[in-house]
Formats: C-alpha cells, structure tokens, sequence
C-alpha cells in the first residue's frame, strides 16, 4: 500500500483532530494496534487556520495505525486492551476475557456504553467472538453492553472486568472501539467512525497493509444545558431536610444504618450487608415490613442494588421484605441482620426507610411519603 505524503497527512489529521475532541483534555495512550504494538510517528499537524482544509465530504485514506491514533482522540475511547486468562484449567467456570479500558474525555458522568470487538487468531484470520453463556455462533463484530458503568469525568473503566468469551474463540489478538455512550441524564453519543471501522475489521484477514477511508467528522460531545451531562437532580417537591424529618415523625422507621462487612476475604460465602433498624413506636405487633434502600458509588453517583443471590441486574430502589419480624410496640428490629448485597455493586453510602407494614391483624399501612422519597433519590447523584 502507498501511504500518505507527511503534508497530506498532516493536514487530514489537523481537521480530525479539530473536530474529535472531548470537553476535556485528550489523550493520546496507545490503543492497542492489532497484531501490533507499534503505532506511527505522530505528526505535529498545523492549526485549521493557518492549512487549507479538505472539505468534509473528502475521504482520508489512513492506514489501521493511524486509524487508531485518530479514535484514540475521541471523547469516550479504549485506552488499552488485553487478553486476559482467569485460570488455566478450569476455563468453564473462569473464562477467559477480552477487557477494553474505557477513558473518560468528557465533562459528563457516563452511565452506560457500548463496545464493538473484533478478532483474529494465530495466522491473523478472523474469529467469530462468542461468548461464554451464547447460543449464537458468534460474529466477526461483538458488541458487548457496558451497563452501569458510573464513569466520571477523567477517569477510566474496565481495569478490573472483561467480556468473558467461549474457550472455543482461540483468539489470539483482538481490537475493540467505543460505539456510543449514555449520560445519567439522558444524553446519547455515537462514533461517527464505527462503520469506519467495521469496514477496516470486519470479517477480514488482518495485515500490516490494511487501510480504510474515512470522511472528516464532528465527533465531539456536549452535554445539554438542562443537566443531561451528569447524574438526574433529584425532582421530588419537598427537599430533603424537609422529607427526612418527615420520615423521622413516623411510628415505624428507620432509626440506624449501617454497611457490615462480614468477611474481608470470603465475600462469596459472607457478603456485605447494608443493615436498617426498626422503631416501632405504634401500639401494634408487627408481623412483616417492606424496607427500601437507595444507594451510590464513591463518587455520589447511583449505585444498582443487586442482591448476593440475584439473577437481575439490580435496581437503583430495592425493596426488601422484612417478613417474620415478630416486632412489639417500643422494640426494634435489625441490629444483627441486613440485606446481603453482591460484591460488585461497589457501595460507599446508602439510605433505607420503611415503604410499609403489616400487623398480626392483617392491618396494612403503606408510607405515604415513598413516592417523595424515590423521587428524590431513584437514580440520582447524591444530594
């Protein structure tokens, strides 16, 4: 393949990169060139003011490397990648994975994403990505939901996750990009080079010769004015002193919490729990309750509450029965119990109240201020 003249270049890249960049500042870590680790010299490119630029109908033809230092520029990209092997032997129960850390270049906290893999193996022909629980045959490209991520500005994720594959892939290189990405607030990207780069790698034998055109795009991101590049403000008509000494006047409430790490190192067999104790200053026995939780990340943003025996993918409001509780007027309830949570939910802080209750007379009172309480904190960064 004939490449580029250096001035050629530089000027295609100096209206892409103009028109890549995130809100914050770009990076420019090596994204993992399949089959390589090499990466083309960088060319300075001048200002758009100062080089005549090719109109944005002008294809560019660039080469994979090059390819990949340009979506290196986008707001939300994969900063490394790596095949990693869980274990050896028993690859049933710890598949293998393709992990693809995510860089956060915008000002927005990002809630989900998706990610599109390609692959290749030995001789460097195409794989079909299957992965590990998939009825499928696979397809040359996989794109994996990144659900739930809480990604803030600046920061990364994916060091410690991967898409878990079938042991069947023999995979030996693979390439992945970021196809789009949803804010807490509703806001939505797409990359404009994703058909781009299908084409470079979709179902096709990888060379040091490929090479793909790519028409200039504005690729950047800015989030709403309205708040959509960030968690949900939080919309409920009472603020929360307000609520909360509401929720404090009530007969049965929560007068504690408390996160219990119950085992440091076997969390498996003793998962974290997130405890609420119960007053109950009504004049009834009660037989069973409905406590609620709301919780959030180290960063204030929400957290999808998933049981440690849960086959869902979790809620931001969990609602745990409290059945049997056997409650009398003036005791309480909970101090040596709590909701066993799954180890990956990554919970700083947590908020419970009781959503209802039922009496040994089949009396049932629901808390009038539940639906005040989910508004303001379902979903939303912390107050």
């Amino acid at each position: 393949m004939k490449k580029l003249s250096v001035l050629a270049l530089a000027a295609a890249l100096a209206l892409v990169a103009a028109a890549c960049g995130g809100n914050g500042t770009q990076s420019t870590a090596s994204t993992g060139t399949p089959l390589s680790t090499q990466t083309s010299d960088a060319v300075e490119p001048p200002s758009i003011q100062e080089t005549p630029s090719p109109s944005k109908s002008t294809p560019v033809l660039l080469s994979a490397a090059e390819f990949e230092e340009l979506l290196a520029q986008l707001p939300l990209f994969i900063s490394s990648t790596q095949y990693v092997v869980q274990d050896e032997q028993y690859k049933s129960l710890y598949p293998d994975m393709l992990q693809a850390v995510l860089q956060n270049d915008t000002d927005a906290d990002i809630k989900n994403a998706v990610v599109a893999f390609a692959a290749w193996d030995k001789n460097g022909l195409p794989v079909k990505i299957k992965g590990s629980i998939d009825f499928s045959d696979g397809s040359y490209i996989k794109q994996v939901n990144y659900a739930d991520i809480n990604l803030v500005p600046g920061d990364s994720f994916g060091e410690n996750s991967g898409f878990e594959i079938s042991e069947d892939c023999a995979i030996a290189t693979f390439a992945a990009v970021v196809v789009s990405f949803e804010t807490f607030g509703g806001d939505t990207w797409e990359n404009p080079y994703y058909d781009a780069w299908r084409t470079l790698y979709g179902g096709v034998k990888y060379s040091d010769s490929l090479s793909v055109e790519v028409s200039p795009a504005d690729a950047s991101f800015t989030g709403s004015s309205t708040g959509g590049s960030s968690a949900a403000t939080p919309t409920s008509s009472a603020p929360e002193e307000e609520l909360l000494a509401q929720l404090a006047e009530q007969p049965l409430r929560v007068v504690s919490t408390q996160y219990v790490v119950q085992d440091e190192q076997y969390k498996s067999l003793y998962p974290d729990m997130l405890q609420a104790v119960l007053q109950n200053d009504t004049d009834a026995d009660i037989k069973n309750a409905v406590v609620a939780f709301a919780a959030w990340d180290k960063n204030g943003l929400p957290v999808k509450i998933k049981g440690s025996i849960d086959f869902s993918d979790g809620s931001y409001i969990k609602q745990v029965n409290y059945t049997d509780i056997n409650l009398v007027p003036g005791d309480s309830f909970g101090e040596s119990a709590g909701f066993e949570v799954d180890e990956a939910c990554g919970i700083t802080h947590f908020t419970a109240m009781v959503a209802s209750y039922e009496t040994f007379e089949s009396d049932v009172w629901e808390n009038p201020l539940f639906e005040d309480w989910c508004a303001l904190y379902e979903g939303t960064k912390r107050p």
